[in-house]
């Protein structure tokens, strides 16, 4: 407790400049006697801090002194700032901590970036079930979760909570999973439910949590060539990489991109409506057709 306010302290220190004896009694909620003990502390660490008395005095740092930062270069510096700063992309409230890393830096925190990983119209929904699996993660606690598979049927799992990953405009959980006995990655979307057991599990899987890309994916990889209208330049730009896509003369544009040959890709590439040539490969075109039949017929009925 006492560390930690020291380090307070000082890093008010640092932000202001100098402050009274009583001001800083008052925000540390200590007396204006364990201030002073506390000024002679820092001073006995070879931190050079004085006390001044008169009107205008007060407890300052001698002039030019800074946290010592000799480990971290300018670069990691700004690095550190900008990785706490990202955090508030979770809504984790870390002001405090960029204000004293600033503060200890002497260089503000600039708001360079602003990252919002909730969907339109859910940021409460995702900030709680963000929160409840980093203090599950974080507390090694069991959890129980719901989870709907890409067949549309739900599932009962218990899991040991192991990383939050953010791939490909999607967050993921991954854990490792009681019921197969092995790693397993999770769509945050389709959790429906996920609570703690109450228990906690002492595992360690260090080395042995498989990296993403090392993962094969559950289906197999189609190349796929499309024309697609001018009038849906939008979507062009917003869902392929820039690389992938060879505009044409007349306005429209050439795609090529590789997909998950698998239910999904049908219903995505349906959603171009008429505005959609699949050119390759050949048979694709035909089972866009046949779905499309199916919904009219579907419709009609």
């Amino acid at each position: 407790m006492k560390n930690d306010r020291l380090f307070q302290l000082l890093y008010l220190l640092l932000a202001r400049g100098h402050m009274t004896a009583p001001d800083l009694s008052r925000i540390l909620e200590v007396s204006v006697r364990t201030i002073y003990r506390d000024v002679d502390t820092l001073s006995m660490a070879g931190v050079p801090v004085y006390a001044a008395a008169g009107k205008g005095g007060g407890i300052s740092l001698l002039p030019g002194y800074t946290f010592d930062k000799t480990l971290l270069s300018d670069e990691e510096q700004n690095q550190l700032l900008f990785a706490v700063q990202s955090m508030k992309a979770t809504n984790q409230n870390v002001e405090p901590l960029l204000r004293k890393m600033g503060a200890a830096f002497q260089k503000p925190a600039h708001n360079w970036i602003e990252v919002d990983f909730s969907r339109w119209g859910m940021g409460q929904t995702d900030t709680a079930r963000f929160e409840l699996l980093k203090t599950a993660i974080l507390g090694r606690q069991v959890l129980a979760l719901t989870y709907c598979g890409t067949s549309g049927a739900t599932t009962q799992r218990k899991i040991h909570p192991l990383k939050l990953i953010y791939k490909d405009k999607h967050w993921y959980l991954q854990g490792y999973c009681l019921h197969a006995n092995d790693f397993r990655l999770f769509k945050m979307g389709r959790i429906v439910e996920a609570s703690p057991t109450g228990d906690t599990f002492t595992e360690d899987y260090g080395d042995d949590i498989p990296p993403l890309d090392a993962e094969a994916p559950p289906f197999s990889m189609v190349h796929l060539k499309l024309r697609i209208a001018k009038a849906l330049a939008f979507r062009v730009y917003d869902e392929f990489d820039r690389s992938n896509i060879t505009p044409e003369p007349e306005g429209s544009f050439l795609v090529e991109a590789d997909f998950p040959m698998d239910s999904w890709v049908i219903s995505y590439l349906f959603s171009f409506g008429a505005d959609l040539e699949v050119l390759e490969p050949r048979g694709l075109g035909q089972s866009l057709a046949e779905y499309a039949e199916k919904i009219a017929a579907h419709h009609r009925t």
